[in-house]
């Protein structure tokens, strides 16, 4: 399943991050590092999680970005350098024209031992595997062994100081809609639902090909975003569809689906990291 979606516009200032420590020496007790960061509004469970700080984000002027996902980027951030890898979001204020036009998050910062389990999106990583584990959606009365919801989405942002406008790409797998039966062939139904995740990455560096090659403005983007998205997310679709059909019908068809994806990354390596930027304004 493939869903479309967009983030609104914004432009605003750089975020402030006030970051305090735990007085408690937690150091020598903190797990090894791990590359997953969850965010969440959830608190964790006290008893196997420590708590060695809190973060407040602030405005700091109209110079740099200050968007929710440049906000929490720039908390991640700060709090992966304490050891932290959760921060629980105890308030989220959104922009105000008036008072103060940047997302500002106020939380704690944690580190809990199985991250994994808090994750609701995981975002595509050619070095993150789905596991049984990521699919945590209900099972009851679901008509497919499993099924993976995925997904590509943007968002942009506006720098007027370098009269720029950035679109950021990316593709996410959704624990949360996705399920996973137990069965006897694990490991190949596994595989089919991740090639399902990375089908949905190819078409997502479709999408910033079609922006790179179609879009020369924000007046471009403007006007056509919508119309190149739809297009693509129907391309995606029937890929998907042909995908399911095929192996259902000849599981030997999985290693030719397997082929076809990896070669289709490979030819579109130069999108991988799904960003562009084109004129604001064009003087």
């Amino acid at each position: 399943m493939v869903l479309w979606f967009v983030i609104f516009l914004t432009s605003c200032g750089t975020s402030g991050i006030i970051v305090k420590e735990s007085t408690k020496p937690l150091a020598h007790r903190l797990p090894q590092p791990s590359s997953i960061f969850i965010f969440t509004k959830e608190e964790p469970n006290l008893s196997d999680s420590l708590l060695i700080g809190t973060i407040v984000t602030r405005h700091k002027g109209l110079n740099g970005d200050c968007d929710f996902i440049q906000v929490k980027r720039a908390a991640e951030k700060q709090a992966k350098e304490i050891g932290g890898n959760l921060i629980y979001i105890t308030k989220h204020s959104p922009p105000s024209a008036l008072l103060n036009p940047c997302h500002r998050i106020r939380g704690s910062i944690y580190s809990v031992p199985n991250p994994e389990a808090f994750e609701k999106e995981i975002l595509w990583n050619p070095d993150r595997k789905l596991k049984v584990s990521d699919f945590k959606g209900s099972t009851n009365d679901k008509p497919f062994v499993a099924a993976t919801n995925a997904y590509f989405g943007y968002n942009t942002r506006i720098k007027p100081k370098e009269n720029i406008v950035i679109v950021e790409v990316d593709t996410y797998f959704n624990c949360e809609l996705s399920y996973f039966k137990n069965n006897k062939n694990q490991s190949l139904v596994l595989n089919h639902e991740q090639l399902h995740f990375d089908i949905t990455e190819l078409y997502a560096r479709k999408f910033t090909q079609r922006l790179q090659l179609e879009v020369k403005s924000f007046k471009d983007l403007v006007k056509n975003v919508e119309r190149i998205g739809n297009e693509v997310h129907k391309e995606l679709q029937l890929k998907q569809d042909a995908y399911d059909t095929d192996v259902y019908s000849d599981l030997s068809q999985q290693s030719s689906w397997d082929e076809w994806t990896k070669m289709g990354l490979k030819e579109l390596d130069i999108y991988k990291n799904k960003i562009i930027s084109r004129p604001y304004r064009l003087d």
